[in-house]
């Protein structure tokens, strides 16, 4: 007997206490509602005021905040996004900051409830510039079409040549050349050092391989430096293609300003 009158006590503590936190979440959302009504945020006094509509607070609250959720709905603003392709066609594959903040990455023509006041709405997508716009808005004003025309940016031509084949074979030529010429270039000077040696009696086999691989290594070095020259001249001379380079662009337009880069790989 006494563990159940135990059991309904604590559970009757712990009732009180969830209501007594739910009286304290409705009654903060009650005064927030006034609060941020007055400073002209409609929307954030809308979310507080909901708060407390809910069944799970007193009465007396509930009555005032389901009052101002009426009221709050006719005074909080709406836009309409209307980007547009030059053409004059609706794009929707459009990503729109608000004040900095992601607001969509999709236009759907639905009003969107934003809060009154002075907002910059930037306008971005694929292939074109960016567009910024400043819109005011006021309490009560519904459905505000915002409209832009999202522009192609300008692009300037860059002449280009791409690097020809004849420049890296003999390119791969000259190195081969250089290389080969400086293996036999150390070869006869190892053996120039070993005739030092032997001077004036060195065997006349030993003079005539020595002068063989300096004539080798000067062979080798003017093929190299031939096929270094060849190369440099098809890189110079070699075709021009026209290709573009993305640049800045910036300008005004109808009810704000305009920039990005635009350009073609």
């Amino acid at each position: 007997m006494k563990t159940s009158i135990a059991s309904l006590t604590l559970a009757l503590v712990l009732a009180t206490a969830a209501t007594a936190r739910a009286d304290t979440a409705c009654i903060t959302a009650y005064e927030q509602t006034q609060t941020l009504r007055k400073d002209g945020r409609p929307g954030a006094a809308k979310a507080q005021a909901s708060i407390c509509a809910r069944d799970a607070c007193p009465a007396l609250l509930t009555k005032d905040c389901n009052k101002w959720l009426a009221e709050l709905e006719l005074i909080i603003p709406s836009v309409v996004l209307d980007p547009r392709a030059p053409n004059g066609g609706l794009r929707s594959d459009v990503r729109v900051k608000l004040d900095g903040t992601p607001l969509t990455d999709r236009i759907d023509a639905k009003p969107i409830a934003i809060e009154p006041g002075s907002h910059t709405f930037l306008f971005e997508a694929q292939g074109a510039v960016a567009v910024a716009v400043a819109v005011v808005l006021r309490e009560g004003e519904k459905s505000k079409k915002v409209t832009v025309s999202m522009a192609a940016a300008p692009v300037v031509p860059v002449v280009e040549g791409r690097v020809p084949l004849g420049f890296w074979v003999f390119g791969g030529v000259a190195v081969a050349a250089l290389a080969t010429s400086a293996v036999f270039a150390i070869d006869g000077l190892g053996k120039k050092s070993d005739l030092d040696q032997c001077k004036p009696r060195c065997a006349p086999e030993d003079v005539d391989a020595m002068s063989t691989r300096f004539t080798f290594a000067d062979v080798a070095l003017g093929a190299g430096l031939v096929a270094g020259a060849a190369a440099v001249y098809v890189l110079l001379t070699r075709p021009a293609v026209e290709v573009t380079r993305p640049v800045p662009f910036a300008g005004a337009v109808s009810g704000g300003a305009a920039f990005g880069l635009q350009g073609r790989f």
